[in-house]
């Protein structure tokens, strides 16, 4: 009897230290509570045209490319996508080229702001052009993904073993195309069971 209530309080001590830990340790700054139960379609300014074939490309070629480094394929996420169709539209509309809008917010933030999960680690990759036709999708996608991995910042996102998901988005508006990567690093998720069995075990051991 003694026996059993002695594990009792190790497992209510063990579990409230756990609760403490995990409480101080969750990155409250990039989470926000999830609005919608599915990501809502974003749709693009007039004139504007989503060119979802070549998102498409895009999205393989990178795992491609991290396949062959050896690294984990990265998730397709329709969220992250919905970021970066919005950023893109805003470098058409509003004309501009920068990881940073004109209205001084940057990468980092608009992912935060608007992606709905615990991220540990956030990157950005844009692509700019004019005069392209974009009905060439193979090789419209092969020379965007290519700029990026001759560009040592944007092959350092696509390469990245710490990223875990990823979203594109390709828009287009009169002959001109912006492309824009958005990727987090998600945090794993444990549920209490996964936290507290190894020390379950280890008790019951006394």
């Amino acid at each position: 009897m003694k026996s059993i209530v002695v594990k009792l309080m190790i497992v209510g001590l063990l579990a409230a230290v756990l609760v403490t830990f995990c409480t101080q340790m969750m990155p409250l700054q990039a989470f926000s509570p999830p609005l919608v139960n599915r990501p809502q379609a974003v749709s693009p300014p007039p004139g504007v045209k989503y060119l979802e074939k070549i998102e498409y490309l895009v999205f393989e070629m990178t795992n491609q490319l991290r396949r062959a480094k050896g690294l984990a394929p990265l998730n397709k996420d329709d969220e992250l996508r919905n970021v970066a169709r919005a950023y893109s539209d805003d470098m058409l509309v509003r004309r501009f080229f920068d990881h940073t809008n004109p209205d001084g917010v940057s990468f980092h933030e608009r992912i935060s702001n608007n992606y709905h999960h615990w991220v540990r680690f956030t990157g950005e990759n844009i692509w700019s052009a004019f005069g392209y036709d974009p009905s060439n999708t193979q090789k419209l996608a092969k020379e965007i993904v290519a700029d990026w991995m001759s560009s040592p910042g944007h092959r350092a996102n696509l390469l990245d073993p710490d990223f875990t998901h990823l979203g594109v988005g390709v828009s287009a508006r009169n002959g001109t195309i912006r492309a824009t990567q958005e990727f987090v690093g998600r945090s794993k998720v444990f549920s209490f069971g996964e936290l507290i069995t190894p020390w379950l075990i280890k008790i019951n051991k006394l």
